[in-house]
């Protein structure tokens, strides 16, 4: 989720940084002020290869897009979204078909109202404000059930998001509460950091230069794969995101399968 990162210890800030809008720095995007940036500095210079992660994992939510069009899924709901810009899902999605219904989700009130503004004049997409923690507060929510006929399969798409979910927070029994709501036909599309050596030191070095990380959950592929249980897993499997169906030799980047993070897409029978 891009909630706000509660960082006590980030020097000069006027307000509170969020990593939705730190990627969006990332993605060379408009929606984030100062203080967004200068955090964002300060994770490059403990862990400089996260930038190229933020950009590969929007790569990859274009090829599962894509991917969960050619299967003739034409809604989404995109849990814990971040900022809907820089070729998010209704982008992809509707350049081949306008009639493409999307939903964000995101618990940020900034990210939410820089997303309703991103979509405004688009009827087929909206942001919805909310903790994606509470399944029925989403999936019962006025514009979740204007777009979304759960009668037809929908593409569920959760990129990143359970990074920053503890296991207090029982991320796969949510996973399972939202899918077993959709009807048969549909996917579940998810990508997570795995344990990384390169990144438990830049998070050390960050506690010792300027305070408290953002909070995150590291989790193997192993267990990151239980997360689709009782769904079919879709070619190639759980494999590093780069590696997950690339369309050019960019998408794959260099040494991919050294990336410590992971993407895999489902189907529900």
């Amino acid at each position: 989720m891009a909630s706000p990162i509660e960082a006590p210890g980030f020097r000069g800030a006027t307000s509170y940084p969020s990593m939705a809008r730190i990627n969006d720095h990332w993605l060379e995007g408009s929606c984030h002020g100062q203080a967004d940036r200068d955090y964002a500095d300060q994770i490059v210079v403990c862990a400089p290869h996260i930038p190229y992660l933020v950009r590969a994992s929007r790569q990859l939510v274009g090829r599962m897009v894509r991917y969960l069009m050619d299967q003739g899924v034409r809604q989404f709901l995109d849990l814990g979204s971040g900022i809907p810009a820089n070729r998010h899902v209704h982008e992809v999605a509707q350049e081949a078909d306008p009639d493409v219904r999307v939903v964000y989700v995101d618990l940020d009130p900034r990210v939410a109202a820089d997303g309703r503004r991103l979509l405004e004049g688009n009827d087929h997409a909206a942001f919805l404000e909310a903790d994606i923690r509470d399944p029925d507060a989403v999936l019962n929510h006025p514009d979740f059930t204007r777009l979304i006929d759960l009668e037809q399969p929908v593409g569920v798409l959760i990129i990143e998001t359970l990074l920053y979910l503890p296991d207090t927070d029982d991320p796969a029994g949510l996973v399972a509460s939202y899918l077993d709501r959709l009807p048969s036909g549909s996917y579940l599309g998810m990508s997570h950091c795995g344990e990384d050596e390169q990144l438990r030191k830049g998070l050390n070095i960050f506690s010792r230069m300027f305070g408290t990380p953002p909070p995150v959950t590291l989790r193997e592929r192993e267990e990151f794969q239980t997360f689709f249980h009782g769904l079919e897993l879709v070619d190639p499997g759980v494999v590093q995101v780069t590696l997950w169906n690339p369309l050019t030799e960019e998408d794959m980047g260099r040494n991919p399968e050294l990336a410590h993070m992971y993407a895999g897409m489902a189907r529900k029978n």
